[in-house]
């Protein structure tokens, strides 16, 4: 698998103003930061602060909230950048899957909090059982 490595940013990106995301995230690096070694440890820590977020229904923009029918995502998919570190270390965003919609089976290959902000979804978790 190749990998590319990109430049830094000039700053940190913010598409959003919000209160709420500005202290997530600053809220991400400092546990982060204290738990680099184990990202397990870091997504159980982080998880509470990540709910409630989502529990506050007024930080994200309607603009931020729609399905994207222009999206390269397919099926209407709408994938909105919220926040980018100049770093390029963690971003976080907005998914918009529209009702009745499926994706095929797939590996993000990062580790990272999943969560709903409306809605319901239905999830199957596979796990490999052979060697290969």
């Amino acid at each position: 698998m190749t990998h590319t490595i990109l430049e830094p940013l000039p700053e940190d990106q913010w598409f959003i103003e919000s209160q709420e995301v500005r202290s997530f995230v600053a809220t991400v690096r400092e546990i982060s930061a204290s738990t680099v070694d184990d990202r397990t440890q870091t997504l159980v820590r982080l998880e509470p602060y990540f709910q409630e977020l989502l529990a506050q229904q007024e930080w994200l923009p309607q603009k931020f909230a729609q399905v994207n029918p222009e999206s390269k995502m397919g099926g209407g998919i709408g994938q909105w950048l919220l926040y980018r570190a100049k770093d390029r270390s963690l971003s976080v965003f907005s998914l918009v899957i529209p009702p009745g919609s499926t994706t095929p089976v797939h590996d993000h290959l990062a580790w990272g909090l999943i969560g709903l902000y409306k809605g319901n979804q239905e999830e199957t978790v596979y796990r490999r059982v052979d060697s290969g």
